[in-house]
């Protein structure tokens, strides 16, 4: 089985001040700040080293879309108090008897997994809001955190800061990195208080992508009360609805079932291993949901059966 058991097997803290609007609330203390610029500049020119000549035109039509797109007009909002870290996070949405997700951002899903004891896991933590907050203390207690990857990392500490007795776990291969910034209790590899969660293993990207992230396997049951397993999608790996309204989306290759564009040129350092991971995660017997960190859910009987069929190019006209 593709999954070690973790028996058997912190955000890093953003290089910028998160603001608050009237609606977020603030922590009493500040971590540390970690400035990790120089990993993702890395990233990218070790991308461009590896891509061929039509792929780095779509690299740089992609860059320049998501700059134009997202970046700029964010900058220029978060200057009257406006953009994505004011703006508020959607209402949790019941997936499982104990499995939420919280959208945040516009496109980003933080999970939420209420465990054995009636805590809560955070993967990905949302926007640090008000609204938020009170969203999960009618839950439950927070007791964890789960950094999955430095791409989802921005507002971990702030929910450390909020919750202290919460643990911070993240990939083995990024713990020292994540400790800068934060405390971290252990490796989701080798961390058996996972399993209180209903996780039951991980599946590292290591082969192909640059971020150290995985796969987790997840025990639980949906609404009606049914015993099933889960699996929730590293980074990269999404099912993003298509739609005629977000074309720039579409254009920049972030909708479908698929291994996103973007990420492709700059993240995917090996092709046919991504192609191959699809296939391995397929190939997982007895899943019948898949969560995302990006995208909607897939439900049903072999749910993961469709990854297989993720769409994974770095072409310009992939869409």
């Amino acid at each position: 089985h593709p999954f070690p058991s973790p028996s058997a097997a912190v955000s890093l803290a953003p290089s910028f001040e998160i603001g608050f609007a009237k609606s977020s609330l603030k922590s009493s203390k500040r971590m540390p700040k970690i400035d990790r610029s120089n990993l993702w500049s890395g990233y990218i020119s070790d991308a461009w080293k590896r891509l061929g000549a039509w792929e780095r035109i779509s690299m740089v039509n992609s860059m320049a879309g998501f700059m134009l797109t997202y970046v700029l007009p964010d900058a220029i909002l978060e200057k009257f108090s406006m953009g994505k870290k004011y703006s508020d996070n959607k209402d949790p949405i019941q997936i499982t008897k104990n499995i939420w997700q919280i959208m945040y951002w516009g496109y980003v899903n933080s999970t939420v997994i209420k465990g054995k004891d009636g805590t809560l896991l955070l993967h990905s933590c949302p926007t640090f809001t008000k609204q938020t907050i009170l969203d999960l203390k009618k839950l439950g207690p927070v007791g964890a955190i789960v950094v999955p990857s430095i791409a989802h990392d921005e507002y971990a500490h702030a929910f450390k800061e909020k919750f202290p007795e919460a643990k911070v776990y993240c990939p083995e291969k990024i713990v020292e990195e994540i400790k800068k910034g934060l405390p971290v209790e252990g490796a989701i590899e080798h961390s058996k208080e996972l399993e209180n969660y209903g996780i039951q293993g991980s599946l590292d990207c290591d082969s192909w992508c640059v971020f150290h992230d995985c796969f987790l396997k997840i025990k639980t049951e949906t609404l009606e009360g049914k015993s099933i397993n889960a699996l929730l999608s590293c980074c990269g790996i999404g099912n993003t609805p298509r739609s005629i309204f977000t074309p720039i989306q579409l254009l920049l290759g972030f909708e479908g079932l698929r291994i996103f564009r973007q990420f492709a040129l700059l993240f995917t350092k090996d092709m046919k291993a991504a192609r191959d991971y699809t296939k391995k995660v397929a190939a997982i017997p007895n899943v019948d949901l898949v969560v995302f960190q990006h995208g909607v859910p897939l439900k049903g009987k072999a749910a993961n059966a469709k990854i297989k069929d993720a769409l994974i190019s770095r072409s310009l006209f992939s869409i």
